[in-house]
């Protein structure tokens, strides 16, 4: 028994999509069906669609007749339920194989927000065929199906549309409706707080003097009326930005978005917030940015950043958020989003010093940010080479920039960061030697060869060649200065361990590699005409 929960680590899609690949025979039973849901599983249950069954509700009319009109025209057995004045609303996700069975059992709908981001709970219960459980199970679905009509023709869903249609429509206007008269209700409210607020500014300002900033927080009856306007403006608002909240400056909008900042920001004597309840959930519904002003200058560059991924994103036709640096177009212009995203994921995990704030989770989430590889296999492991190989040019460039020659981390280096990288350079090289010998993964070994050797890293005989290399630079120097014989005296002191090295590499020149001896010839460090070769 395991307890599912939507968050970032998993949820319901992520634990049902796992089920299902081990399962022979799956049954969903589900208050409300959305395409937005059904389209993560479809992928998968295809290849199962004979022995699928859906059980659906279609109480208050929210499931969707596309999303019964695309399981009927793939060829599943749909039954909904044909019940009046009782409430169907079970959320169970039965999957069975020859082993044994898991069931999840809570309040996950099949719909985007019931699989990943609404607060959903669910048990996942594992059991044998033909046991106690099993038996209940098998029971309550021939139960449901009494309760049911099998959809064997589209007239079926035509049916329920025009219903669904006409139920949203009248929903949509009594919606409207309850807001105007809420809003009669408001007025006399805030007619009794207005008075309150005026006595209490007349109290706090000498000589009655007007304070503009409480002028600016009063709540009329005419603002009351236009704030329905004005939350869908915002909507729209919102929509035409790819969901980003936070309203510019210069927009028509900007006055009532800073209002409403200000609102929830002063409170009253009673420490309660100025802004009304009613509107502030709305606007809590809406995602509306609270943060103050400090904060409102980096908010927006991330929103950018954002907003250049989903761009990218669309472009490629991803059905999430997430930017893969395409090293071999020179002109690849996502290259600084396709960094951002891999420190998204780190600020997720902890990896990063800044920690990922609730606004920010909440927006990636909402674009279906890709926190795992669970949409498109390897992205992982490519974008984690990528940004190691970000991190392995910018300790070249900082040794470098220090004087330091030898660059190339080290394992057992002092540093865990510098180890780390040290440890996965080492890695890597061992990949790819292997790969190579073995003539595996060509495309993958040339690929990452190249962005290794681009840094200066020979990807065939590795560090101990790199070191060689160093020490030759050192050497090289040393020549310019005293090009037919050694130093002595006291020029010698600063050279006396690239003269050991010199004579370490004639001592044991024999015993060499190939490449080795090759190189200590070209320098003419070792002479090619002795009697020993």
């Amino acid at each position: 028994m395991k307890l599912i929960s939507n968050n970032i680590d998993e949820n319901h899609l992520t634990e049902i999509l796992l089920e299902i690949d081990k399962s022979d025979e799956v049954t969903i039973c589900i208050a409300f069906l959305k395409i937005s849901g059904l389209n993560f599983l479809l992928d998968k249950l295809i290849t199962l669609k004979d022995r699928t069954t859906f059980y659906v509700g279609k109480d208050f009319y929210i499931t969707e007749p596309k999303a019964l009109s695309k399981l009927y025209n793939l060829g599943f057995k749909v039954f909904i339920t044909n019940e009046k004045g009782i409430t169907y609303h079970p959320k169970i996700y039965y999957l069975k194989n020859k082993e044994s069975i898991v069931a999840l059992v809570g309040s996950s709908n099949l719909t985007s927000g019931g699989l990943k981001t609404n607060i959903e709970t669910s048990v996942k219960l594992c059991f044998d065929s033909d046991s106690n459980f099993d038996i209940q199970f098998k029971e309550l679905f021939k139960h449901f199906e009494s309760k049911s009509t099998l959809i064997n023709s589209q007239e079926i869903i035509s049916d329920y549309e025009k219903r669904y249609l006409i139920y949203r429509d009248k929903h949509n206007q009594a919606d409207k409706d309850f807001i105007k008269e809420e809003l009669l209700l408001l007025e006399e409210e805030k007619k009794r707080e207005e008075e309150r607020l005026k006595k209490k500014a007349e109290r706090t300002k000498p000589n009655g003097e007007r304070d503009h900033k409480e002028e600016n927080l009063k709540i009329t009856s005419e603002y009351l009326l236009s704030w329905p306007e004005k939350l869908e403006e915002f909507k729209l608002y919102k929509k035409s930005n790819n969901g980003n909240p936070i309203v510019n400056k210069k927009h028509s909008l900007y006055p009532w978005y800073r209002k409403q900042k200000n609102l929830y920001q002063a409170e009253d004597e009673n420490g309660v917030k100025r802004i009304p309840s009613e509107h502030l959930d709305l606007l809590e519904k809406e995602g509306f940015y609270w943060g103050n002003g400090k904060e409102l200058n980096s908010m927006q560059k991330w929103e950018i950043q954002l907003s250049k991924s989903i761009e990218y994103s669309f472009l490629k036709k991803q059905s999430y958020v997430w930017v893969v640096w395409e090293k071999r177009d020179p002109n690849f212009k996502y290259k600084e989003q396709a960094t951002w995203c891999i420190r998204q994921r780190r600020r997720i995990s902890g990896k990063d010093q800044k920690p990922i704030s609730p606004y920010e989770l909440r927006r990636l989430k909402e674009v279906n940010f890709l926190f795992e590889s669970e949409n498109e296999g390897g992205v992982v492991n490519q974008d984690g080479f990528i940004q190691h190989l970000i991190d392995l040019e910018n300790l070249k460039n900082k040794c470098l920039k220090a004087g330091i020659r030898r660059w190339i981390p080290s394992q057992t280096d002092p540093d865990p960061i510098v180890a780390e990288l040290g440890g996965w350079l080492a890695d890597n090289l061992t990949f790819i030697r292997n790969h190579t010998k073995n003539g595996t993964k060509p495309e993958l070994v040339k690929s990452r060869s190249k962005d290794l050797n681009d840094l200066g890293i020979d990807t065939i005989i590795g560090k101990e060649k790199n070191n060689f290399e160093f020490d030759v630079l050192d050497w090289l120097e040393m020549k310019k200065l005293y090009p037919i014989e050694n130093p002595k005296g006291e020029a010698r002191k600063p050279f006396v361990k690239v003269l050991n090295w010199e004579s370490g590499q004639r001592n044991k020149y024999d015993s060499a590699q190939p490449w080795k001896q090759k190189r200590l010839v070209e320098l003419k460090i070792v002479n090619p005409d002795r009697s020993d070769m």
